[in-house]
């Protein structure tokens, strides 16, 4: 009997020895970063936020107001990171270290949609541009992409290699481009296709490409689809700064 009651202390005092160990855990926290906001790894409050660079105002999440996109500068913890401060807190995306740099941004509005995009341009240092175009998804800012791939094509400005224009559709975002004919002939041509993206989430849903026009030639493309050669972006909708 004396045997059973030492069992059933040393069984509480192990007991009770977990709990304490367990409580001890979960209350230690640091102090210096409880209840803070961040931007990717960085404290809302740290120079690298404070002192990020403003690129577009952008009516993110449809409220009526414009919220400040910002950019963080390149290097440390949250280094290049794209990211906007909201009602409800901050949305951000890290992006590519190795990228040609963001200078600059503005807002489209899609008809049918209460929340604006936010398009941003980088210009590679041996010439071309890239555009690629930014939605809120729950809780982040996230690139619209198309098969892991930025829905406009790079623009080369020191060659015709790819005429493509993009802009606004009902809900989404329709991208018009020129790609050589198939099959290919004596003369190159070009043959002129249309994919509207219907925009839900954060997301974009690739329909049916179509065909505009069959055996374009170059002399022509540029007087029948200026658009194209001039590489258009968002003409129909896109916010005055």
């Amino acid at each position: 009997m004396v045997m059973m009651r030492l069992t059933w202390v040393a069984v509480l005092l192990v007991a009770t020895g977990c709990g304490s160990a367990g409580q001890a855990s979960k209350e230690h926290v640091d102090p210096d970063t409880a209840g803070r906001a961040t931007v990717g790894a960085c404290a809302a409050d740290s120079p690298e936020v404070t002192g990020a660079r403003t690129i577009a105002s952008v009516d993110l999440d449809g409220d009526g107001t414009s919220d400040k996109v910002s950019l963080t500068a390149a290097g440390g913890e949250c280094g290049n990171t794209l990211f906007a401060k909201l009602p409800d807190g901050y949305v951000f995306i890290a992006l590519e270290d190795n990228a040609p740099p963001v200078r600059s941004g503005y807002a489209v509005s899609p008809p049918g949609t209460d929340r604006q995009l936010l398009v941003t341009r980088s210009d590679h240092p041996r010439g071309g541009y890239q555009l690629r175009v930014y939605a809120t998804a729950p809780d982040q800012l996230a690139e619209l992409e198309h098969d892991g791939e930025a829905l406009f094509p790079f623009v080369a400005t020191d060659v015709e290699e790819h005429p493509a224009s993009i802009d606004c559709a009902d809900g989404g975002i329709v991208v018009t481009e020129a790609v050589p004919h198939q099959p290919a002939g004596v003369v190159a041509a070009w043959d002129v296709q249309r994919t509207t993206y219907t925009l839900k989430d954060g997301k974009v849903t690739a329909g049916p490409t179509d065909e505009v026009a069959d055996n374009v030639l170059p002399r022509q493309l540029g007087g029948k689809y200026p658009d194209l050669v001039r590489h258009a972006a968002f003409q129909s909708c896109r916010v005055p700064a």
